[in-house]
């Protein structure tokens, strides 16, 4: 589909939107045209004293409509792209018969559009923009604006002299067929990972010197991947002696380490993660139903799992997290929700419900009756485990959304009151530093009185991370310098 933008730039906005209706649509973007050709989009503003005068025309899929709107704000152009996407929407939901529950909002964290506009609005008035402006549904607005109010304490508790630290191991039993994650099957690369553990042993060392020379105190941990539980138990004693002798650990709140796959628990393993600092693990089921994990390219059984949260049960664990993902191939809406009533009988003190994200997006078409129902499905699912969960005591409170996820839908983090993640809320909500150790890891580096953010990525892949490791070591010297000079403002 050709895309025209005349007098604006207004494309990225336009090309999210369509998505959520199209989500396989692949565009072109030309400027400036006098003439449109082939199915497309046309959109063009002309600037008046005031306000911005704004013609939208839709061709294609048997449709050619045209709106002229004039749009006034003291921002101009975010006025004008508002009320691009509001025409959008109108025609798009009309054509379709498709009502998104997100509206036109299609950005990966809702919250931060709820937090802005409290800054000039009372919460009623927040509220009265994400339903009548962005047109999100009222459950969606509920649900935002509960896991605001459950972030908010967290958040105003961040110190911008304190930090979290994100450890990579980018491993796994096996590849899930949905995963689009950096993550490498154990058995394709496990020649790799005695390097890659001593050499990320070393750049945890490396980040120690950093941050304490700047004199940030280490306040989260997160272990994540992949799989990191798939390391030996004498590979992970080294992860864990490397981030205990590099780091202060007096002030550390909490330390997650991903579990995901119940057949790498071993007691060996349980034991030494128990006797580590170590306070949060997850158990990530996905599905309780086996016919569905064996699709996806699961290893384990729905028993596998009850036995493995038996086991860290039996060893102390308090703080289990696990994630389901509605939309599986397979699954319909009653055998999710009879996971989720699963995961809450196991006491989980966290549940995320995720919505899967598919690379081959032709399967959320609306057009397609087959499709439409497994988009109808997702969206019960989500809502269906939304109820059960408040029910059941626990609070969302934290969310974000992935591009391509079926439906516009979120992914959302539901705990037991007093077993927050606060690593999810810094991540999610940017309000802390975040140190990156492994292939894959980001390092994110914050000046609130600046409203600025600076990333330093480390290479991708397992191969290149051991081949390159020194530029990994000069690039930690950078953010050191980076953050030293935020002391400007």
């Amino acid at each position: 589909m050709n895309l025209y933008l005349n007098g604006n730039d207004y494309h990225y906005a336009i090309e999210q939107l369509t998505r959520v209706f199209l989500p396989d649509v692949q565009m072109q973007k030309y400027f400036d045209c006098t003439s449109f050709e082939g199915e497309y989009i046309a959109c063009t503003s002309l600037p008046g004293e005031d306000a911005v005068h704004i013609t939208l025309c839709v061709h294609f899929d048997g449709m050619d409509l045209q709106e002229k709107e004039c749009f006034s704000g003291e921002d101009g152009y975010k006025a004008g792209e508002l009320g691009v996407c509001q025409m959008l929407y109108r025609i798009l939901t009309a054509h379709f018969d498709y009502i998104p529950q997100w509206g036109i909002q299609t950005g990966v964290r809702p919250s931060k559009i709820y937090f802005n506009l409290l800054r000039n609005n009372s919460a009623d008035g927040a509220v009265k923009y994400l339903k009548d402006s962005l047109f999100i549904s009222e459950s969606k607005v509920a649900l935002v604006k509960a896991v605001c109010e459950n972030e908010l304490p967290i958040m105003e508790s961040a110190d911008k002299k304190e930090f979290s630290l994100y450890v990579s191991i980018p491993f796994c039993p096996s590849r899930c067929s949905y995963c689009s994650f950096i993550s490498h099957s154990y058995d394709s690369i496990k020649k790799l990972i005695p390097d890659y553990v001593a050499l990320l042993c070393k750049e945890i060392k490396k980040t120690a010197d950093v941050t304490n020379q700047l004199g940030l105190t280490l306040r989260t941990v997160y272990i994540g991947g992949g799989t990191p539980t798939v390391l030996s138990a004498e590979q992970l004693c080294s992860i864990f002696d490397s981030i205990r002798e590099s780091f202060d650990l007096k002030h550390l709140t909490e330390c997650t380490l991903e579990a995901g796959r119940p057949e790498t628990l071993t007691e060996e393993k349980l034991r030494l993660i128990k006797d580590s600092f170590v306070t949060r693990i997850t158990i990530n089921a996905q599905s309780f139903n086996d016919e569905v994990l064996a699709a996806i390219g699961r290893k384990h059984s729905a028993q596998d799992i009850r036995d493995a949260y038996a086991l860290a049960r039996k060893h102390g664990f308090d703080n289990i997290n696990t994630d389901l993902i509605a939309g599986l191939e397979g699954e319909s809406v009653e055998s999710f929700l009879s996971s989720v009533k699963e995961a809450i009988a196991l006491g989980a003190e966290n549940i995320t419900i995720h919505t899967l994200a598919l690379k081959r997006s032709s399967f959320l078409i609306t057009r397609d009756a087959k499709k439409g129902q497994i988009l109808a499905d997702t969206s019960r699912m989500i809502e269906g485990a939304n109820l059960l969960l408040a029910e059941n005591g626990y609070v969302p409170y934290y969310m974000y959304r992935q591009s391509k996820s079926v439906g516009n839908l979120e992914n959302t983090g539901w705990a037991k009151p007093g077993k927050i993640c606060e690593y999810n809320i810094f991540m999610m909500e940017e309000v802390e530093n975040v140190f990156g150790a492994g292939a894959g890891a980001v390092t994110r580096l914050i000046c609130p009185e600046a409203g600025k953010i600076d990333r330093i990525f480390n290479f991708k892949y397992p191969y290149e991370y051991i081949r390159d490791f020194e530029v990994i070591v000069q690039r930690k010297s950078e953010a050191q310098k980076v953050l030293e000079s935020y002391a400007m403002y």
